[in-house]
This record gives C-alpha cells, sequence and structure tokens, in this order.
C-alpha cells in the first residue's frame, strides 16, 4: 500500500470516528433570540461555527432542556447540571446575562470537583479584565486554570480560536496517545 492509500484510509476512518462520536458542547450565554445584543450574536456565530464542523452544539432555552424541565418538574439547574455530566464533552459560556453569571458559578465548581475531562471555555467582556472582583479572583481563576478565559470585546471576538481548541479537545478525546483512531492498532 502506498502513501496516498494509507492516507485516504487514515482520513476515511477519522471521518468514520467523527461520525460514529459526537462531541457535544453546551452553548451558554444571553438568548439567540435578542441578536440585538453583542453577546447573543457571539454565540449565534459561535454556534453556526461548530454546527458547520459537523461539532454537536446545545443551546439550554433553544433545545428542548426548559420543555423537559417543565415536564419533569426538574429545576433549571438541576437539568443543566445532569445534561452536561451525562452528555457533554465542552461548555463554551458567554457571561453577559444574569444567567450565564450564574451558570459561571455552578459549571466552574463542578468542573473543579467532577470533571476532569469536560472542557470549558468563558468568554467575558474585556471591562472586567484584571479587575479585583469575585467574578476574576473565583469562578473566572477556577476556568482560567482547568479550562480557558477569554476577556474580549463581545461584538468583534474571534471565534476561531474556539473552533480551533475544540477541534483538537475532539481529536485528543477520539484518538489513542499513539494518534491511532481506537481500535486500528495495525
Amino acid at each position: 500500500m502506498g502513501k496516498e492509500e494509507i492516507l485516504e484510509l487514515y482520513k476515511e476512518e477519522i471521518t468514520e470516528i467523527f461520525k460514529e462520536n459526537k462531541f457535544v458542547v453546551f452553548l451558554c450565554g444571553p438568548s439567540i433570540k435578542n441578536t440585538e445584543k453583542p453577546g447573543a450574536q457571539l454565540r449565534k456565530q459561535i454556534m453556526e461555527a461548530l454546527q458547520n464542523d459537523k461539532f454537536e452544539v446545545f443551546l439550554g432555552e433553544d433545545d428542548g432542556l426548559e420543555e423537559l424541565q417543565e415536564k419533569f418538574g426538574l429545576d433549571a439547574q438541576e437539568n443543566e447540571m445532569s445534561f452536561i455530566a451525562k452528555y457533554c464533552n465542552a461548555i463554551v459560556l458567554i457571561a453577559s446575562s444574569i444567567g450565564a453569571y450564574c451558570e459561571l458559578g455552578l459549571f466552574s465548581y463542578y468542573k473543579v470537583k467532577y470533571s476532569d475531562s469536560l472542557d470549558f471555555i468563558l468568554i467575558i467582556s474585556e471591562e472586567y479584565k484584571g479587575e479585583k472582583s469575585y467574578l476574576n479572583l473565583g469562578p473566572a481563576a477556577v476556568v482560567d486554570s482547568h479550562g480557558k478565559v477569554y476577556y474580549a470585546d463581545l461584538g468583534n471576538f474571534n471565534i476561531e480560536q474556539i473552533v480551533k481548541r475544540l477541534q483538537h479537545r475532539r481529536a485528543a478525546f477520539f484518538m489513542d496517545s499513539r494518534g491511532k483512531p481506537p481500535g486500528k492498532r495495525t
């Protein structure tokens, strides 16, 4: 088998792995229905970019988590935590709404205490950078030591950094330590 055939076979194997194994991203922040706000616009852009790259993206209020909450009498917090624990590989949180700040506190605590494999990406308005506040000294510091924090202009953020990071995480998650698809040790 020649070099081109080996590379093509390898490409097919990786493509199949990504089809069979979904990498689930829970994308939190202001509702994408309110596209006048920069945080909502950013959330929508990230969602579309990740979906175009074949990530499974869930937005709590837009993907039926609220419906499940109402149907089964769950509270929003327990509903999201259960979903994250069972299905998510990554959280991307745009901290620009009261709900997102609440999620940040809860999810950052969960990440440190219970989940080594969950990636956590936090995007906060650049106006808070360097500020001595509970936000920066608490949840943002926790995420930064176990994930990635970006202080940015929410209206002008390069989402490619998020996509690239999650692509690398997905590759590491689905490949063995030698860079081969699991079970393909020939």
